[in-house]
């Protein structure tokens, strides 16, 4: 699947992009699955390719909210 988030224009790159490091985990995925998407790096001319990471186990009981 591809996704392409769209920034705030206060969040964006010059591109209009996602900035390296953003993480989208709310509204999308799966309800029931600890996911999320994860923009790790600049887009190269407006191309980038968030990651879906799945967390399989959690041993470290992290909480993840905010």
């Amino acid at each position: 699947h591809r996704f392409r988030f769209e920034p705030h224009l206060y969040d964006a790159d010059r591109s209009g992009n996602s900035q390296p490091g953003t993480i989208v985990d709310k509204f999308i995925g799966y309800p029931f699955l600890y996911n999320f998407f994860f923009q790790s790096q600049a887009g190269f001319r407006g191309a980038y390719c968030p990651t879906r990471h799945i967390v399989l186990k959690d041993e470290t009981n992290y909480n993840v909210s905010l």
